[in-house]
């Protein structure tokens, strides 16, 4: 099965560097296609949500750890697992940023532009909450972003505040095993709160490596005692097997890439460019961040992976495609 899973994860890692090759050489501006709306981005939000939807339907959609996550597509033996979450990431946020930097869109007309696009977003983030918090937490971080990049007032966005908390208060306090997890984060040594077990043994995996690690593959942690060891608490193994110093290079190379991400933003050669090079980079560190947080005990479990390291094909590729996409940001310029 182990053999299997590396086989499978290294195709897909082969996928993710093709999609990279070939994708940056098409120029970003194909995007913006439509006379109302652009059309690609349009259609293929529409095909990530429907399918954020169908996850839902009996026999069709897969559960894992009790909600509607995956959706299996091809042949029984050779199924390859779908999350129709990650697609909703990066489709809505490349959709709202070729839509905000068309000319025509008035970015300070709250019922013509911020009613439609925080419709959508809600729309957005109430598919895939039910799916992954973590996932919500980062569509609503990145989009808000998007929107703000885009030049629409802050007090707008504002004024989401009360319907957010009222949210948090439906989803979060209410429901129990999600408050679980915010206690949790506060007392992760709690003997009577089942969801402390993970906080717990992901911290014990970091505090035991020490300056140097116990060197690859060498971890205990993945032997059973930390559940999703592969997606949501990698960081947590990488830190055993890799220490401290590890660890400092892993918080390194996610500052290389806000920097990289800063600098496709200065380069681009107009505000298509300059909003998708700026969301697109907020969304891949919002989520490691968010994953680093978990692994650490600073957040409590919301099921983010972290961005080319966690195991999944589907996401590993369609992150792919979002630094294609920046990078075609670097490589077409403003035509002079």
């Amino acid at each position: 099965w182990y053999a299997r899973a590396d086989v499978r994860h290294t195709s897909f890692a082969a996928l993710a560097v093709l999609t990279m090759v070939t994708l940056w050489r098409v120029d970003y501006r194909l995007l913006d296609v439509g006379r109302r709306l652009p059309v690609v981005p349009a259609a293929v939000l529409g095909v990530a949500f429907a399918c954020g939807l169908v996850v839902f339907v009996p026999g069709i959609g897969k559960s894992i750890g009790g909600h509607a996550r995956w959706l299996r597509v091809g042949p029984a033996q050779y199924a390859i697992g779908f999350q129709p979450s990650e697609l909703i990431k990066i489709t809505l946020v490349v959709f709202l940023a070729t839509w905000l930097a068309r000319s025509g869109t008035d970015k300070r007309a709250f019922f013509k532009t911020f009613v439609p696009a925080a419709a959508l977003i809600g729309a957005c983030v109430a598919v895939v909450i039910t799916q992954g918090f973590g996932a919500a937490v980062v569509i609503a971080l990145a989009a808000a972003v998007t929107l703000l990049l885009a030049g629409v007032p802050w007090y707008y966005l504002a004024s989401l505040i009360p319907p957010a908390a009222g949210a948090f208060y439906l989803l979060v306090v209410r429901c129990e095993h999600r408050w679980q997890r915010i206690t949790a984060m506060l007392d992760p040594q709690s003997a009577t709160n089942p969801s402390a077990y993970q906080p717990k043994q992901a911290l014990l995996a970091v505090m035991t490596g020490g300056w140097w690690g116990k060197g690859l593959g060498a971890g205990v942690q993945k032997l059973g005692y930390l559940p999703e060891d592969s997606t949501d608490f990698i960081f947590s193994v990488y830190c055993e097997e890799f220490g401290f110093l590890g660890a400092v290079l892993m918080v390194g190379l996610l500052l290389v890439w806000i920097w990289q991400a800063s600098k496709a933003v200065k380069v681009a050669g107009d505000d298509q460019g300059r909003l998708l090079a700026g969301s697109l980079g907020f969304l891949v560190a919002a989520q490691a961040v968010l994953h680093v947080a978990v692994d650490t005990g600073a957040a409590p479990p919301t099921g983010a992976s972290l961005p080319f390291i966690s195991a999944g094909g589907t996401a590993l590729v369609l992150v792919a495609g979002a630094v294609a996409l920046m990078v075609s940001v670097t490589a077409h310029p403003r035509p002079t």
